[in-house]
């Protein structure tokens, strides 16, 4: 039996039953597109035949601890997308799962639900919302990258359509239907699809506070915890918390004992004596996040020696020709990779 690459399906669709195969349409290559409806992944040979089951077949459903329900009714909530940390020091502690979420149970209470999870299901009287995890990791790239965001339908299937990974990062008119496999344009021009887009709308609920920034800036000591992991702040894709959301570097650090002793938002930061730029790091986190192996590196412009920042005006994705900000002048690689002056910091001991 011929086999393809084995992708991770959908969140919602693992476990989802047997393979639906059928034939869409003719790829560019010009051999058949077979498409598995069931899980919503290619089931296309190298040799134009469709696959006997698809790679979604062998993913077991997510596990109920994986999963929550959340009564936006009652309850105070607000739940994020998880990318990597853009700087980490000493090892991992971070938690598995793609939504990271915060529970309420008063508005001034302790967080009883402070973890992530794969599959989200919010609940605002006679609305609701799934959250996959696969929207909302790409739901904040779009945001860390300062993209608008919308839901799209296919005009083939009516599936509701979410543009990952570098997708999520720069507008486009064509899309590729996660739900048939189909390409669809948008007519209205470029754009970048979620079915995120407009939650709040969705659920019925007001707009969240405007985000502040706090007065609060952060110098520290890499020697003085096991372990530091570091975010710049990115929007919550819901929060009916009745406080602002805080804009800045996001910062969780334990002790040598493992105990968590900072976990909070800083206006400003230094590490060892070295000021944080804001704005390289936003970048250099989103160029974590697309990577899948490509190193991140930093490098000077042969021209002018200016550490270079790629940009992230264009599809982010790691190149051999990086073009530098300050003189324009280009500074080739042998292989592709990102630039950022802040790469030698991404993950130190």
């Amino acid at each position: 039996m011929a086999t393809c690459d084995i992708k991770e399906p959908r969140e919602t669709l693992m476990g989802a039953g047997p393979c639906d195969i059928r034939y869409e349409v003719l790829k560019r290559s010009g051999k058949p597109n077979w498409w598995c409806h069931t899980h919503g992944m290619d089931s296309s040979a190298p040799d134009g035949n469709p696959l006997e089951t698809c790679p979604g077949v062998w993913f077991e459903p997510v596990p109920d601890e994986r999963q929550v329900d959340l009564d936006l009714e009652h309850d105070f909530v607000a739940i994020w997308g998880v990318v990597p940390p853009g700087i980490q020091i000493g090892p991992d502690m971070g938690e598995r799962g793609k939504i990271h979420v915060h529970r309420r149970l008063t508005p001034d209470g302790p967080k009883d639900i402070d973890g992530t999870y794969d599959i989200v299901r919010l609940h605002h009287g006679d609305s609701s919302l799934v959250v996959e995890g696969k929207a909302a990791v790409a739901y904040s790239i779009s945001e860390l990258c300062d993209r608008a965001i919308s839901a799209l339908e296919c005009r083939h299937c009516g599936g509701l359509h979410i543009d990952e990974q570098k997708f999520a990062a720069f507008p486009h008119r064509k899309h590729l239907c996660n739900s048939c496999g189909r390409n669809f344009i948008d007519s209205s021009g470029p754009s970048v699809s979620n079915p995120l887009a407009g939650a709040h709308s969705q659920l019925e609920l007001p707009p969240a506070p405007e985000p502040l920034r706090p007065d609060r800036p952060l110098s520290l000591d890499s020697g003085t915890y096991r372990t530091v992991m570091i975010w710049p702040s990115n929007t919550a894709i819901i929060s009916t918390m009745t406080r602002a959301e805080e804009t800045g570097f996001h910062v969780h650090a334990w002790n040598e004992e493992c105990t968590q002793v900072l976990d909070d938002t800083y206006s400003s930061l230094s590490i060892d004596g070295v000021d944080i730029d804001e704005s390289e790091f936003r970048v250099l986190t989103v160029q974590k996040a697309l990577a899948h192996g490509a190193p991140i590196q930093s490098l000077p412009c042969v021209q002018c020696g200016h550490s270079i920042l790629d940009s992230n005006a264009g599809w982010i994705e790691p190149s051999t020709s990086h073009v530098c900000s300050a003189c324009g002048g280009e500074t080739k690689t042998r292989r592709k990779v990102f630039l950022n002056p802040l790469a030698e910091k991404q993950n130190y001991s």
